[in-house]
Protein backbone atom coordinates (compact mmCIF):
# COMPACT_ATOMS: atom_id res chain seq x y z
CA UNK A 1 0.00 0.00 0.00
CA UNK A 2 1.16 3.16 -1.27
CA UNK A 3 1.17 6.23 1.38
CA UNK A 4 1.23 9.91 0.20
CA UNK A 5 2.17 13.19 2.23
CA UNK A 6 -0.88 15.32 2.87
CA UNK A 7 1.78 17.77 3.95
CA UNK A 8 0.88 21.41 1.84
CA UNK A 9 3.96 23.51 0.95
CA UNK A 10 4.23 27.30 0.20
CA UNK A 11 5.72 27.83 -2.82
CA UNK A 12 9.45 27.59 -3.09
CA UNK A 13 9.41 25.96 0.90
CA UNK A 14 10.31 23.28 -0.74
CA UNK A 15 12.65 22.14 -3.15
CA UNK A 16 14.18 18.73 -4.12
CA UNK A 17 17.26 18.65 -6.83
CA UNK A 18 18.81 15.68 -7.97
CA UNK A 19 22.49 15.72 -9.83
CA UNK A 20 22.71 12.39 -11.90
CA UNK A 21 25.74 10.76 -13.75
CA UNK A 22 27.63 10.09 -15.47
CA UNK A 23 26.29 8.28 -17.80
CA UNK A 24 27.78 5.80 -19.93
CA UNK A 25 26.33 6.22 -23.53
CA UNK A 26 27.03 10.81 -23.70
CA UNK A 27 24.14 12.26 -25.97
CA UNK A 28 24.45 13.86 -29.45
CA UNK A 29 26.04 17.07 -27.64
CA UNK A 30 27.98 15.00 -25.32
CA UNK A 31 25.91 15.55 -22.12
CA UNK A 32 26.67 12.83 -19.40
CA UNK A 33 24.76 14.81 -16.41
CA UNK A 34 21.31 15.30 -15.93
CA UNK A 35 20.09 17.97 -12.90
CA UNK A 36 16.30 17.42 -12.32
CA UNK A 37 15.08 20.11 -9.87
CA UNK A 38 11.03 19.66 -8.47
CA UNK A 39 9.24 22.91 -6.67
CA UNK A 40 7.15 20.49 -4.57
CA UNK A 41 4.15 23.32 -3.43
CA UNK A 42 3.20 22.85 -7.68
CA UNK A 43 5.14 19.78 -8.81
CA UNK A 44 6.93 21.72 -11.32
CA UNK A 45 10.24 20.18 -12.65
CA UNK A 46 12.92 21.57 -14.41
CA UNK A 47 15.49 19.20 -15.90
CA UNK A 48 19.18 20.19 -17.34
CA UNK A 49 21.21 18.72 -19.17
CA UNK A 50 25.50 18.91 -18.35
CA UNK A 51 28.75 17.71 -19.73
CA UNK A 52 30.73 18.21 -16.33
CA UNK A 53 29.51 18.81 -12.55
CA UNK A 54 31.21 22.43 -13.00
CA UNK A 55 28.18 23.46 -14.62
CA UNK A 56 25.74 22.27 -11.95
CA UNK A 57 26.10 25.58 -9.06
CA UNK A 58 25.13 27.93 -12.82
CA UNK A 59 22.57 25.67 -13.22
CA UNK A 60 21.18 25.65 -9.96
CA UNK A 61 21.17 29.33 -9.52
CA UNK A 62 19.69 29.61 -12.88
CA UNK A 63 16.86 27.11 -12.48
CA UNK A 64 15.79 28.40 -8.40
CA UNK A 65 15.63 32.11 -10.23
CA UNK A 66 13.26 30.83 -12.68
CA UNK A 67 11.15 28.87 -10.41
CA UNK A 68 11.11 32.30 -7.79
CA UNK A 69 9.47 33.89 -10.65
Amino acid sequence: MSRTSKTKYSKMELVIMDLTGPISVPTWNSYVYALIVIEVSYWYSVRHFLKSKKEAGDAVRDMIAMLEC
